[in-house]
């Protein structure tokens, strides 16, 4: 049933992914704890424990709500309530990165846009951490790497 449910998907819409950037913040950070059960509290930000995003999107970032959480461009909404959703996103990335979030991006089918590969990059925290896939199989090799990437090693005699 689900793999029938997902064949008749179809594209459409828009993308507000400074709220899965915000999210995606919100699980790493002790500030958000109050939220969460007490098996599901992030650590502190100590150096001991590494703390990994990865992002994955379109990278269109072309939703944005108003103050009173109607899409700004819906009939009857006001303007964007924290300027465009791109920019919320690249500063979302940067307090992230500050704060000592290490975040890798995956651009899907981003075709040459420009402004979303941009924001992919700035959104990284190193340009060899943002990874752009065309297809699925350049979408399994990038989690595949970005996996190898973040998992640690030890090897022992």
């Amino acid at each position: 049933n689900l793999l029938s449910r997902i064949q008749g998907l179809e594209l459409s819409g828009g993308t507000a992914g400074q709220l899965g950037t915000a999210w995606a913040w919100y699980t790493l950070s002790p500030n958000w704890n109050a939220l969460w059960p007490a098996e599901s509290k992030a650590t502190p930000y100590d150096g001991d424990t590494k703390k990994v995003a990865i992002l994955m999107t379109d990278g269109e970032y072309n939703v944005q709500y108003d103050t009173d959480g109607i899409q700004s461009d819906m009939p009857g909404a006001g303007s964007p309530a924290n300027t465009i959703s791109r920019t919320q996103a690249r500063t979302l990335c940067t307090n992230m990165k500050n704060s000592g979030i290490e975040i890798y991006t995956v651009g899907f089918a981003l075709g040459n846009d420009q402004t979303a590969i941009e924001t992919m990059n700035l959104c990284a925290s190193s340009p060899a951490q943002a990874y752009i896939a065309n297809n699925g199989d350049q979408l399994r090799e990038s989690f595949r790497d970005i996996a190898l990437r973040i998992s640690n090693l030890y090897l022992t005699n």
